[in-house]
């Protein structure tokens, strides 16, 4: 990495061999899958009559998770990168925070999933903004989302705890996060054999998930008519 904002970064991905704006085809065109579902989902929110601030911010954050992919695969600079990871660790943050505060049933939950949700942020930020990553290029870097994996399967362990009619949707969306970060792994390891590299399916995977996740948070958010099964 380096510490001008502005010159390009290159070796990140195996796709990228130089700078350029179109250096990283897959992984560029890919991210706007994610903007696609995205807007569905926000255009689907908006018309429904139940809508809640914290669920138009998650929909939200999803559309920004998708432009900043996108300019981050196609820019490939320091400034880039930032965009490509605020977004995407507000929305974990927001969504763990939330799941969180409707688990605990305690006058300090509000403030106990505030904290937690600042703490996942923090976290996940400086951990996608380091120089190095805690174990090198050996996972492609990956090791930077295990703090949002831990939040899609504490999601999920929750969900199942309460009986809430949501668990099969977080759990399907919890498996192919995890598969995802599998193909996100694979990039640079698998490199000499697939010349493209696998960082797209990440995408790929990773937009499923969110659609799913998505799908779970609009049929099942407070004022939806639909509770949990007890």
């Amino acid at each position: 990495m380096t510490s001008d904002w502005s010159a390009p970064i290159s070796g990140a991905y195996c796709e990228r061999t130089a700078p350029g704006f179109w250096g990283e085809p897959l992984n560029a065109g890919s991210s706007l899958l994610v903007i696609v579902v995205s807007l569905l989902a926000l255009v689907h929110v908006l018309r429904s009559r139940s809508l809640s601030p914290g669920l138009i911010a998650l929909m939200a954050l999803a559309l920004a998770i998708g432009i900043g992919s996108f300019l981050w695969h196609t820019f490939a600079t320091r400034w880039a990168e930032l965009a490509d990871v605020l977004p995407i660790w507000a929305f974990v943050a927001l969504y763990g925070a939330a799941v969180l505060k409707d688990s605990v049933k305690a006058s300090y939950a509000l403030p106990l999933a505030v904290a937690f949700g600042a703490m996942v942020f923090v976290a996940g930020l400086a951990l996608s903004m380091r120089e190095t990553h805690m174990l090198g290029d050996t996972v492609s870097g990956s090791t930077q989302y295990l703090p949002a994996l831990f939040v899609v399967f504490a999601a999920g362990r929750v969900a199942w705890k309460e009986r809430h009619p949501s668990f099969r949707l977080i759990a399907v969306s919890s498996a192919l996060f995890a598969l995802s970060f599998a193909f996100r792994s694979l990039d640079m390891p698998l490199c000499s054999t697939v010349p493209f590299g696998t960082h797209f399916l990440w995408h790929v995977t990773n937009c499923l998930a969110f659609g799913v996740l998505l799908a779970a948070l609009i049929r099942f958010s407070p004022g939806s008519g639909r509770t949990a099964d007890k």
